[in-house]
């Protein structure tokens, strides 16, 4: 069965009350852990889901859950979902479950087409096959240094459980500067386990600054 810390819920339900999405895409849906978290904080938001066990669909109530399920792999987004814009993308406890360069081609292809994407992870946790389900077992390793790629992004982690917001190419009523400060006025605690921390997201933005004709300068494109 598909499991989920639950070490960024608030976080997350937080950025998308901030955010108000109205089409959400959940990547990787396995028990509906996320499309449920987007119902409780935006009813009425349309949320699609891909799932690639076709099992978990019935299993787990997803048609019910989800405007719409595609059963598929998060591999062939790129390729069935090129004509697709959203105002959020989730890929919750679902990369590391991807080759890398797999991993790296969705996360690419995803900054044209989501406003933001929202990433949740384990890191150095071992899984393999669940319940005899292929696609349950860990393949991929992630950490912040795999987003040097990226120019606008933030990062936050309680002990092995990470979590990323890379801001898209598309317009969003939030910059990432100020989704972050709401965030931290919140100062929400993380919990892993025995641990706990507070929420503490760093921010790396490396997006051109233009130089404009008063000697100043704007970012080249929406934050």
């Amino acid at each position: 069965m598909p499991f989920s810390s639950d070490a960024f819920d608030e976080v997350t339900r937080a950025v998308l009350g901030t955010l108000a999405p109205t089409r959400v895409l959940d990547i990787g849906c396995g028990a509906g852990k996320y499309g449920h978290l987007v119902r409780q904080v935006l009813p009425d938001c349309v949320v699609e889901g891909v799932e690639i066990e076709p099992s978990y669909v019935e299993s787990f109530g997803l048609n019910a859950l989800y405007s719409t399920v595609h059963l598929m792999s998060a591999t062939e987004i790129p390729q069935r979902m090129v004509d697709e814009h959203f105002d959020v993308a989730i890929i919750g406890d679902c990369i590391e479950h991807l080759p890398k360069s797999a991993g790296l081609d969705l996360l690419n292809f995803l900054t044209y087409r989501a406003a933001y994407t929202i990433l949740v992870l384990p890191e150095a946790a071992i899984q393999n096959t669940v319940d005899n389900v292929l696609s349950e077992a860990h393949v991929s390793v992630w950490s912040e240094r795999d987003f040097a790629w990226h120019d606008n992004w933030a990062w936050a982690q309680v002990w092995q459980m990470q979590y990323y917001l890379l801001r898209g190419y598309l317009p969003a009523r939030t910059s990432l500067a100020d989704l972050i400060a709401n965030l931290h006025r919140r100062q929400m605690q993380l919990r892993y386990d025995t641990v706990q921390a507070p929420l503490a997201l760093t921010h790396v933005n490396h997006t051109k600054i233009v130089p404009t004709e008063d000697g100043g300068g704007v970012y080249w494109r929406v934050q």
